[in-house]
């Protein structure tokens, strides 16, 4: 099989390139008849598992083999409906791993244009040509993969293999918690008890906040929940809150958002089940109430992730192969979400 389409995505200013190769080293010049594999989507949930030829990677970039893919939203709505990623294409963007001189490190996923004021400010999320392995380029379902030097962040000596798959997730939260301008002041309300919610859990804990609540339909989620922190954690939640953040999206968690946080409150959205919402805005003027966006993260906030991270523990990680990733994605939209998360180990 022929995968041209490597070269295409690399227009798109990001210089991935996906190396499924065996012994490998810095020294080996790859050459552009390598046989390799790659779990590759082609269709809406058709996920191949291929022998590919490759691309030769630059001196810029280093080969790095992956010893951990995550498995999140982003990866099950996208096997789902592809949408915005050019097909055939290899998903997964919270990928850690070992360069070839045994360093253990994550892979920043995001990168801008360097010019505009966004990415002069740090948010590179907003610029207009932001790039995100995994989505816009091919990701981390394999083996090895070729990463600019600039993108690399060595991983915490006491951090766990498993625990680096809360790295990415977590970055995410942390964006959010910032944006929210929360303090321990405040009641914390968090609807869904996945990654994002955990590292939300974790972000409120830290900041000493004497009300963390979260609500899930996970039993081992919400014990994952209590123990990086939340005061309570239930299948619903009532009352009312200064910050809500909805990390599911669907049009019922919007509106429970909204609806407990106080007057003068705050919710703060990371979902994207769901793409359209109605909001009764008569309310949200009389009531005050102000509604925000987050969406992925800073360099900054990756890092900082790195060690919010090692608050998680390595049993809630379930790994993978490569021939488990297509049932666990069909699981989640089953609304199995009865592991805490999943990876894909494709080393293993």
């Amino acid at each position: 099989m022929s995968i041209h389409y490597f070269g295409e995505k690399r227009i798109l200013r990001l210089s991935f390139v996906i190396i499924l190769l065996n012994n490998v080293t810095r020294k080996d010049k790859i050459s552009y008849g390598c046989i390799l594999k790659a779990l590759i989507l082609e269709d809406k949930r058709k996920l191949v598992l291929k022998n590919v030829d490759t691309l030769s990677f630059s001196d810029s970039e280093v080969l790095i083999d992956i010893e951990v893919a995550g498995i999140g939203g982003s990866e099950y709505l996208g096997f789902n409906n592809p949408g915005i990623r050019p097909l055939p294409h290899i998903m997964g963007h919270g990928i850690t791993g070992l360069t070839p001189e045994g360093k253990r490190v994550a892979i920043y996923p995001l990168q801008g244009c360097g010019k505009c004021v966004y990415c002069k400010d740090n948010r590179v999320q907003l610029c207009d040509k932001w790039t995100l392995i995994g989505v816009h380029c091919d990701g981390g379902f394999a083996q090895k993969v070729a990463i600019p030097r600039e993108l690399l962040f060595e991983l915490p000596s006491d951090l766990t293999w498993e625990q680096s798959a809360f790295i990415e997730p977590f970055a995410n939260s942390m964006n959010a918690w910032e944006i929210s301008q929360a303090s321990r002041e405040n009641s914390i309300a968090i609807i869904g008890a996945g990654s994002l919610g955990l590292g939300l859990v974790a972000c409120a804990h830290a900041e000493q906040c004497q009300v963390i609540e979260v609500s899930d339909l996970s039993v081992s989620r919400l014990d994952a929940a209590k123990c990086l922190g939340a005061t309570k954690s239930a299948e619903s939640l009532d009352g009312q809150f200064d910050i809500v953040f909805d990390t599911v999206g669907t049009q019922e968690t919007r509106a429970l958002a909204i609806q407990l946080s106080k007057k003068g409150g705050k919710s703060v959205f990371l979902g994207f089940a769901t793409p359209m919402f109605d909001v009764n805005f008569a309310e949200l003027i009389r009531h005050q109430k102000q509604l925000l966006g987050s969406f992925v993260y800073s360099k900054e906030q990756f890092k900082k992730a790195m060690y919010l991270a090692k608050n998680c523990k390595s049993e809630w990680v379930s790994n993978l192969t490569f021939t488990d990733i297509e049932d666990q994605l069909e699981k989640y939209l089953n609304n199995d979400f009865s592991t805490v998360k999943a990876v894909l180990r494709p080393n293993q």
